[in-house]
């Protein structure tokens, strides 16, 4: 029996038995896979990765007592809710935005959904109310079902649970697996949200070295291999953005992440996935009509994909995708990961909110399904990608290629612009040896004129691991946000920028 298709997820829900009207248990996932997937290997990750802290905590007691069993009914005097009937608030409607032309993603077009205050089911009674660390029920139907379509984890205990977005689910991670003291490893440049995390748990981070597919596996091995346990512990998590990295925009190939996966059986680490950008595909040819299975097949596999031991936590978010004002992510890892992971929800962000919750059941599950969900992704990334091509192509105009060079990205929002700091006049004086004066000094001069001249781009500096100098530096460009027509103007900008800092009057 082959991998669950899109229209096997209709029959998986006939065949179920699992309810909606009570809370269910915290394995509640468990009852929207598929029967092959079941029957699949355990995992062999064992607890002895869990930190101090995360070994003794189980989770907020008095909200496991306030949880009733399936089909249960009581009279609930010892819960600390509010009387529903108090809220103030009769009915929501949710419009999803209308086109001009139907799209291939969705089933009710921009059809208005009114939730009224009862109906029993999934009302805004319930939407208001406290509700479940893992993520309300019918949400999670729809998440579980498609991480099998699209991730198809290799072992039975796999699990995934709603987070309130990947920087909540991050720190979540860091605490569950580390203590104060340890190492990750990680990409030699990499999200600043995670080092600052880390820097605040007390845990140090040891950058990769890095290529045009990302992480370098013998850079990798060789960090492991040579570890001096006078660094402190051996470090046994590896963070990873493995599409359309951030800030550079590499993203790994299957036989990429299958070297590096081999390597954390090899010496027993675990992968925190984080992988935001991993359906802005930017190389996928769209053709009319829609793309939602060809998108599907077209996807890079993921670390969860190949994790035949459980030890890979795949963080993913709506952030890129929908919006980053719903906080809400997913993530999935194996039972007793996501077991902590709800146990930390409910003493830290409790549950994602329930309207950002609501928003998403009724576009995915009502208004889009699976399919359309997919058809979405592809025609999102064609948007991008034309963003990107004309990004591209304004670099190709402007920057002096003497100074400044850079590659397309295959995945996410990003361009990373290298600038070769030997050109510079200054450079091979004595202030260009000194704690890196020169690097800093050049890169402050360029994001200060870039400014004046009207463009914001981001530093590469922010993203350094380490402060291991080469003879370039860097600046993150992203032609997500501005409007297309100012797309060309900033990257002139910028070029006119480098230009004037390095003296180049052509």
């Amino acid at each position: 029996m082959g991998r669950m298709s899109i229209s096997d997820v209709k029959a998986l829900r006939s065949a179920s038995h699992s309810s909606f009207a009570a809370a269910l248990s915290y394995k509640q996932y468990d009852a929207y896979k598929s029967a092959r997937s079941l029957a699949k290997p355990a995992s062999k990750i064992s607890q002895c990765h869990l930190s101090k802290e995360s070994r003794q905590f189980s989770g907020a007691s008095l909200k496991k007592m306030a949880t009733p069993n399936p089909g249960s009914v009581i009279i609930p005097l010892g819960t600390g809710r509010p009387n529903a009937e108090f809220f103030p608030w009769e009915s929501l409607v949710i419009q999803n935005e209308k086109f001009a032309d139907p799209q291939p993603w969705s089933i009710n077009g921009g059809a208005a959904h009114k939730v009224p205050k009862r109906d029993g089911i999934y009302d805004l009674t319930s939407v208001l109310d406290y509700g479940y660390a893992a993520g309300a029920p019918q949400l999670l139907r729809f998440i579980t079902e498609h991480v099998e379509l699209v991730h198809d984890p290799p072992y039975s205990d796999w699990g995934t649970c709603l987070s309130a977005g990947s920087t909540s689910a991050l720190e979540i991670a860091l605490r569950i697996f580390c203590n104060r003291g340890d190492t990750i490893l990680a990409e030699q440049l990499t999200y600043p949200g995670f080092l600052e995390a880390a820097e605040l748990l007390g845990v140090a981070v040891r950058g990769i070295e890095m290529d045009a597919e990302g992480i370098k596996p013998e850079s990798l091995s060789k960090t492991l291999r040579n570890w001096n346990e006078a660094d402190g512990r051996k470090p046994s998590m590896l963070y990873t953005i493995p599409s359309g990295h951030n800030p550079t925009g590499t993203s790994q190939t299957y036989e990429r992440k299958l070297e590096v996966y081999s390597i954390a059986e090899e010496h027993d680490l675990i992968i925190i996935e984080d992988d935001p950008y991993y359906f802005l595909q930017l190389n996928f040819c769209k053709t009319s009509g829609g793309n939602g299975q060809d998108f599907l097949k077209s996807l890079i596999p993921s670390y969860v994909s190949i994790d035949t031991s459980g030890r890979v936590v795949r963080l993913d978010s709506t952030s890129k995708i929908l919006a980053p004002g719903l906080r809400a992510g997913w993530v999935t890892a194996n039972d007793c990961i996501i077991d902590k992971f709800l146990s930390y929800h409910e003493v830290s962000t409790a549950f994602v909110n329930g309207p950002s919750q609501l928003m998403l059941y009724k576009l995915l599950e009502e208004s889009w399904g699976h399919l359309g969900f997919l058809n979405w992704l592809a025609d999102l990334s064609a948007r991008y990608r034309q963003r990107r091509e004309i990004m591209v192509q304004a670099c190709q105009t402007h920057l002096p290629r003497t100074l400044c060079t850079w590659s397309v990205p295959p995945h996410g929002l990003f361009l990373w612009i290298h600038v070769n700091i030997t050109k510079h006049h200054e450079f091979g004086s004595s202030r260009a040896v000194e704690n890196g004066g020169l690097h800093r000094s050049i890169e402050e001069r360029i994001m200060a004129s870039a400014y004046e001249k009207g463009v914001q781009v981001t530093n590469g500096s922010m993203f350094q691991v380490s402060h291991h100098l080469d003879n370039e530096i860097g600046f993150r460009f992203t032609f997500a946000t501005a409007d297309e027509s100012e797309l060309d103007t900033g990257v002139r900008f910028f070029a006119e920028a480098v230009k004037d800092v390095f003296s180049v009057t052509h």
